[in-house]
């Protein structure tokens, strides 16, 4: 008797321990520290590896699916070699401009005569475009700082507000220094006044307060800042020359010299975290504006080169005029097509996470 309840003792523990077994097979088992983790994300696949690996490179893997991580600090070499191409053409127009407007005979005569004409020929016009002038500086310095307030409030935007305020001090010292220190304009008996009068002033006040909001704003906004820019820019320039003021080089060079510290200030937000961050799309404007900008760029440039020819060998009264005309559209044209160009997006990663269209 006692064999026998041992017996039975010990089948009934064995069943309880076979009970044991199957309830903990069905319960899902806790994954512990030191297990693998097959499966990190439900499209992510992770390799199989040994147990003291599988944590370091599953962290490794989240961490590269941050936000903060979709889009690199640095710019690429490409990117760069963009900017490059785009401060050296917008240079070599610079000092192209300075040296045949003011350093030659011919480009004197050429400046000389469509200043002429704009001074004669506008008078109507020299009224109205003289209160322009007397509130453009004005405006354009009050609005700059409403609108760098209003971004830095709105969109915490506080580096490429500073950026954008630097890039215009500095285009408008600059500017200074040219225009009384740097710059010599021979004296050839062509134009009265014998000083140096490039570039414009009032002309680099608003381009540089077009600038600063520019490089400041968000990047789905900066088309539209840059025609606004490039709309006030052409006012204020054709209003120094029709009253008088400055003559079309001054304009020109005024133009370029922003537009080239602009190149800068976009080279330098390349650099900026938030600008890295800034995932705005600008396809649709870009493709709309560039194309136009670019088209009557070169019809421009054409028709001012081909009326600048005419000027030398059998003018015609405003034909100097019309050159001058085209010349400071083609500059502005060409200038605000290439600034918005190169906002492109900022050096995105190659990894199947991050994937988007190329845009302006």
């Amino acid at each position: 008797m006692v064999v026998l309840k041992h017996l039975d003792h010990t089948v009934d523990q064995q069943k309880g321990s076979s009970r044991t077994l199957m309830h903990r097979e069905e319960q899902p088992r806790q994954p512990h520290h030191g297990d693998q983790i097959t499966q990190v994300l439900p499209t992510t696949p992770v390799p199989q590896h040994s147990k003291e690996q599988s944590p370091a490179l599953n962290t490794s893997a989240l961490r590269e699916l941050t936000p903060s991580n979709l889009r690199r600090t640095r710019p690429t070499f490409w990117a760069m070699v963009q900017h490059l191409f785009v401060f050296i053409l917008l240079g070599s127009a610079l000092i192209g401009f300075f040296y045949f407007f003011i350093k030659t005979r011919i480009g004197q005569r050429l400046d000389e005569i469509s200043f002429t004409e704009f001074s004669y020929q506008l008078t109507d016009y020299q009224q109205p475009t003289e209160r322009i002038l007397n509130f453009i500086p004005t405006v354009a310095a009050i609005s700059a700082v409403i609108g760098l307030f209003f971004v830095i409030i709105w969109k915490h935007r506080f580096v490429p507000s500073l950026i954008g305020l630097s890039i215009a001090t500095c285009s408008y010292i600059s500017a200074y220094l040219l225009k009384y220190h740097l710059i010599t304009k021979p004296d050839y008996g062509i134009q009265e006044a014998v000083l140096n009068s490039a570039p414009s002033g009032h002309t680099t006040v608003a381009a540089a307060a077009g600038s600063a909001l520019f490089l400041a704003a968000p990047k789905k906004l900066r088309p539209i800042v840059a025609l606004i820019s490039a709309i006030l820019t052409t006012a204020t320039g054709f209003s120094t020359i029709v009253n008088g003021w400055h003559r079309p080089a001054d304009v020109i060079t005024a133009v370029l010299l922003v537009s080239l510290w602009t190149v800068i200030g976009l080279a330098i937000l390349r650099f900026v975290r938030s600008e890295e961050l800034d995932m705005s799309n600008t396809q649709r404007s870009g493709l709309i504006l560039i194309p136009l900008l670019n088209i009557a760029g070169f019809f421009l440039g054409f028709c001012s080169l081909a009326l600048y020819a005419i000027t030398i060998y059998s003018p015609f009264p405003g034909c100097a005029l019309s050159a001058a005309t085209c010349m400071i559209l083609t500059v502005i044209s060409f200038s605000t097509s290439w600034l918005v160009a190169l906002l492109r997006p900022q050096n995105k990663v190659r990894s199947p996470y991050y994937t988007k269209v190329w845009t302006y």
